[in-house]
């Protein structure tokens, strides 16, 4: 079974080139365009890891990933932070928070397959 991932961004562009990029090395993709999305789907399944963009109209990234974990069901799924922001602080403040990884836009998708295969793994051989 493939592992499931959502992508949080309200990027359209940014939302087609990592889905495409993650279903190409078979994952399975969810999108959701902003914090109110991701719980709506977050209501019917969990899924293995989650992307999420930092600037967002309504919560912003940061706001979305400390909802995601005060919920029991949603407490230890990894998160990707991603950001525009290239200043230091932004990374700092996404590790601080307990982000799996931080990688700032732009970035390649494959180095962001990567990353999320890493990831992953780590999970599976603990």
């Amino acid at each position: 079974m493939p592992q499931r991932i959502v992508v949080v961004d309200d990027d359209k562009e940014v939302q087609e080139i990592i889905t495409f990029a993650l279903r190409r090395n078979g994952f399975e993709v969810a999108v959701a365009g902003n914090g109110q999305q991701l719980q709506d789907m977050l209501a019917t399944q969990t899924p293995d890891l989650v992307i999420l963009d930092v600037m967002m109209p309504g919560l912003d990234g940061y706001q979305i990933f400390g909802n995601l974990r005060k919920n029991a069901a949603t407490q230890s799924v990894p998160v990707i932070i991603m950001t525009a922001h290239a200043e230091d602080i932004y990374e700092r403040i996404s590790i601080d928070l307990g982000a799996a990884v931080h990688i700032t836009k732009p970035f390649h998708p494959l180095e962001l397959v990567d990353k999320v295969r890493g990831l992953l793994r780590s999970l599976t051989d603990e």
